[in-house]
């Protein structure tokens, strides 16, 4: 099985952290920040997009304290 860190959009460019406050209401336009360090990461339609293009035939993605990883 190969692995490969997901990053790119998705980590903070501040403290390489994939964590991130996403309010309840938000839509493609509202910005998004890392809940670790408050580092601007993105608008959420573009957030999403680049997560789906990630993880595109991944038979599964791990969690590990901040860092996400596609197995496949």
């Amino acid at each position: 099985m190969t692995k490969a860190r997901l990053d790119n959009m998705l980590d903070c460019k501040r403290c390489g952290r994939i964590q991130m406050t996403i309010p309840d209401n938000a839509d493609e336009e509202t910005p998004i920040h890392c809940s670790n360090c408050g580092g601007y990461l993105g608008l959420w339609g573009e957030l999403q997009r680049d997560f789906a293009r990630q993880i595109a035939n991944a038979e599964s993605i791990d969690l590990n304290h901040g860092t996400m990883t596609k197995n496949a």
